[in-house]
């Protein structure tokens, strides 16, 4: 089946962060038709708009800015004009490291498993996140004479595919093909997407003074992350990062992902990142405590069964009250084993030839079907909240009195007392939207209303009665605006 590739025409509404491994996107809402970054030039084919922002310097504009842009028209060109470097069969690379997420709650936490990991990519003076199944490159590049300061960049392109009648398609976003033959690039800084669904600093610099790097699993184990090719701990009831690399190399053999050798893949490990990141986080996966409380220990052996952590219980409370963005999901593995396998397997036989890229099925359709589980991956919002609830989990991370009030997203706020009824009325009219269409609130890709929530939603906001307690968990959530949650120093 071929369907429309991961990017919006006009290169109008998308954002991917790099949030290393982890993030959130806004739809721009109120005031019409959200701001366009289509306008900014082409990379290649002159200076990027960006480039005439004074004030910052970095070794992404070192390179797009440059009197005569080079010609990238694939990961690797990109890569080596950035200054990275993954040779392939190193086992060391002193130069660049890489990690790999096997689930993320970034705008990709619909098309990254194990099969189809997050890379996060470190050089000198710049950082690249990238995934298949969407026609970009997120990057973060050190403002130089600026300590711990970053400038955030969106890389779009497209493929041929974009221009063919049926779109592009798995074989164009999942495999290799879309590493190469790119086209029509183009980037933005993060003051071009400040109102668009792409907006980095709504996760970046949500309630800081400065935008900062985002590592949300910041100490071993790293429930997450792909670990070194070695033996799983014995009695270990858990998939570890080194299975979770297995489960890669089984459906992907030694093809190289992201222009990262599997020979590179193999020696992989996630204090490269956590030393390069601020150990001071806004939000932390507390990978320890949560697998502790999931497996207790007794008379020298875990639990049979794991049972819910109170620790990751509490902070998806708190996010369904809006006072916090959503952790990541508490288990290690966030698909369905049936769906994977069947995906691994067809994987397998395009890597034998035995099935064309055409005939690849979607590698997204790898999560679970219950939506409870769905809510809890951060695919939709939680089946069993009310109205209000369901309005904070859409909305609320992006419509809320913490982000930039100077744009037209902010016109709308899931405090609902203070909207008259044409905002609440252009809410409306975005939910019922069709999903590829512009504006379309929550965006394609992101976390969804619970199918047997969206007529409770739109009803709800069409009334004024909502009652003294949901206009209060509305204005709290509103003030809050997900901008809590437990800091951790080392």
């Amino acid at each position: 089946m071929r369907y429309e590739a991961r990017v919006v025409e006009g290169l109008r509404c998308w954002w991917l962060l790099l949030g290393l491994g982890l993030g959130c996107g806004c739809a721009a809402t109120g005031g019409g038709e959200p701001e366009s970054h289509a306008q900014h030039a082409e990379a290649g084919s002159g200076t990027p708009a960006l480039c005439e922002r004074a004030g910052r310097s970095d070794v992404v504009r070192d390179v797009f800015c440059a009197e005569a842009p080079p010609k990238i028209a694939s990961l690797a060109e990109l890569q080596a004009q950035l200054g990275f470097e993954t040779p392939v069969g190193a086992k060391v690379d002193t130069r660049t490291g890489s990690v790999f997420l096997a689930h993320t709650t970034s705008l990709s936490a619909d098309l990254v498993s194990e099969i189809n990991p997050r890379a996060i990519i470190m050089a000198p003076g710049v950082f690249l996140a990238f995934n298949r199944g969407v026609q970009q490159v997120e990057l973060a590049s050190a403002e130089r004479g600026r300590p711990n300061a970053y400038n955030f960049y969106l890389l779009e392109f497209r493929q041929a595919c974009n221009a063919a009648a049926d779109g592009c398609g798995p074989g164009d976003l999942y495999t290799e093909s879309i590493e190469s033959t790119w086209q029509q690039l183009t980037l933005a800084d993060d003051e071009d997407l400040k109102n668009t669904v792409f907006d980095c600093r709504q996760c970046h610099q949500r309630g800081s003074e400065r935008p900062q790097l985002l590592m949300r699993e910041y100490y071993t184990p790293w429930t997450h992350y792909f670990g070194p090719d070695q033996d799983e701990p014995k009695n270990f009831p858990e998939p570890t990062g080194s299975a979770l690399l297995r489960n890669y190399l089984s459906a992907q053999g030694d093809s190289a992902y992201a222009n990262v050798a599997v020979d590179v893949m193999k020696h992989t490990n996630p204090l490269t990142l956590e030393l390069l990141v601020d150990a001071t986080q806004p939000l932390l996966f507390d990978s320890s405590t949560i697998i502790s409380e999931r497996w207790p220990w007794s008379d020298g052996a875990y639990a049979k069964q794991p049972v819910r952590s109170a620790t990751w219980d509490k902070a998806f409370a708190a996010w369904k009250r809006g006072e916090q963005l959503a952790l990541p999901f508490y288990a290690a593995r966030a698909t369905d084993a049936d769906k994977q396998a069947r995906l691994s397997q067809a994987l397998q036989r395009y890597r034998a030839g035995e099935i064309s890229a055409a005939e690849l099925p979607d590698l997204a359709d790898t999560f679970p079907d219950d939506p409870q589980l769905r809510a809890e991956i951060g695919l939709q919002t939680d089946p069993e909240s009310t109205a209000a609830e369901t309005l904070i989990q859409a909305c609320g991370a992006c419509h809320n009195d913490v982000l930039d009030q100077t744009i037209s997203r902010a016109r709308f706020n899931i405090a609902l007392a203070r909207m008259d009824q044409s905002e609440r009325d252009l809410a409306i009219a975005r939910i019922m939207a069709e999903p590829s269409s512009t504006g379309v609130m929550p965006p394609r890709g992101r976390r969804q209303i619970a199918v047997e929530k969206v007529q409770e939603l739109i009803e709800y906001l069409k009334r004024t009665d909502r009652g003294v307690d949901d206009d209060t968990l509305l204005n709290t959530a509103a003030r809050a605006g997900m901008a809590g949650g437990a800091k951790r120093y080392p």
